[in-house]
């Protein structure tokens, strides 16, 4: 199976694995119902990027309903990313023939 990769302000996000030097999970949440996903994926490379990684392996995202009591409050679900921050030596996507 091929494994996909994006990219987002210059970190490598891809929901395989890859071997690199692992630096920490991360977890990101978006704001609110309509958050878009590439929002959340620039938080996240913003914080791999401050960890010293280049990549997010490892990524998944879902869309979950807040915990706790919300009276006034419409939009209870909201994204929830996690992955992987590693070290890259070398991009992944590259051709290696």
């Amino acid at each position: 199976m091929a494994q996909y990769f994006t990219e987002v302000d210059g970190i490598i996000f891809t929901e395989g694995n890859l071997e690199g030097k692992v630096l920490g999970p991360i977890k990101e949440f978006g704001a609110t119902q309509n958050t878009v996903l590439g929002d959340v994926k620039k938080l996240m490379a913003a914080k791999a990027r401050m960890m010293g990684g280049n990549a997010v392996i490892n990524f998944t995202y879902t869309q979950k309903a807040d915990r706790g009591m919300h009276l006034f409050k419409w939009d209870r679900e909201r994204l929830n990313c996690s992955g992987v921050v590693v070290l890259l030596s070398e991009d992944p996507r590259k051709d290696k023939s």
